[in-house]
C-alpha cells in the first residue's frame, strides 16, 4: 500500500536546496518513492494532506520533504483519469521556433502547494527543449510549449532549489513580476473563479 506523503512548510530549507540526480534507476527505494508520489499527487491524498489545492499539475520531491531529483507532471490536473508521468533528473533550455531569433518569454499567474494563500505572475520560456528520465531510465528528449512548458520550468525550478516567488524574497528563483497574497481560501478561490470567467469572456 502506497504512503501518503505530507507537505514540508514553505521554511523548511529543502525547498531551497539543488536536489541530488538519481543515479541508481533500479533502486527499489527510488521505486518505492515514485508509487507514494504517485499515489499522494491524487486529489483526495492532497486533500487527506490538507494540501492548498484539490488538484495538482505537477509536484516535485522535494516538497513532501524527498532528497531526490524527480517530479510527478500532470499538466492536465492530477486526477487519476488523467496522464501521470514520472520525470527523473529533468532539466531545459529555451526553444527557438522557426522565424525566432531569441527565446519568447510570457508573463502569466501561478499557483504553488508550496506558497499557500499567494499567486505571482511569472515570466517564462513560452517553448522549451525539455530533457528527463522515465524510471526505467531511458532519456526522452521533447520540445514543450505554453502551459505544459510552464509546468516543466516550474517543477524543474523546484528541484533546483527555486519557488516561484523567490526572487522578491531575495532567493534564486523566476523572474516574479507580481505577487498576490490572499486573506483566506474563499479570497483565494473567488480570485481564480473571477480569472476563468474573464478569460471566457463571461
Amino acid at each position: 500500500m502506497p504512503k501518503l506523503l505530507l507537505f514540508v512548510e514553505k521554511s523548511n530549507p529543502i525547498l531551497r536546496e539543488v536536489m541530488p540526480p538519481v543515479k541508481d534507476f533500479k533502486d527499489p527505494e527510488l521505486h518505492e518513492t515514485i508509487e507514494n508520489m504517485l499515489f499522494s499527487i491524487l486529489p483526495a491524498q492532497l486533500k487527506a494532506a490538507n494540501a492548498a489545492h484539490e488538484s495538482a499539475a505537477g509536484m516535485a520531491a522535494n516538497q513532501w520533504g524527498i532528497r531526490k531529483r524527480i517530479f510527478i507532471y500532470t499538466p492536465d490536473g492530477s486526477d487519476e483519469s488523467n496522464k501521470r508521468e514520472v520525470m527523473i533528473n529533468p532539466s531545459y533550455i529555451p526553444y527557438l521556433r522557426p522565424n525566432e531569433k531569441s527565446p519568447t518569454m510570457v508573463p502569466a499567474y501561478e499557483g504553488c502547494f508550496s506558497v499557500p494563500l499567494t499567486t505571482g505572475v511569472v515570466n517564462r520560456y513560452d517553448a522549451i527543449m525539455a530533457t528527463y528520465y522515465d524510471p526505467k531510465g531511458k532519456k526522452i528528449e521533447k520540445i514543450m510549449e505554453g502551459w505544459e512548458a510552464r509546468v516543466f520550468q516550474h517543477e524543474t525550478d523546484h528541484l533546483n532549489g527555486k519557488l516561484f516567488d523567490g526572487a522578491l524574497d531575495n532567493f534564486a528563483g523566476p523572474e516574479c513580476l507580481e505577487r498576490v497574497v490572499f486573506k483566506d481560501e474563499q479570497e483565494m478561490e473567488n480570485f481564480w473563479i473571477n480569472k476563468v470567467k474573464a478569460e471566457r469572456g463571461e
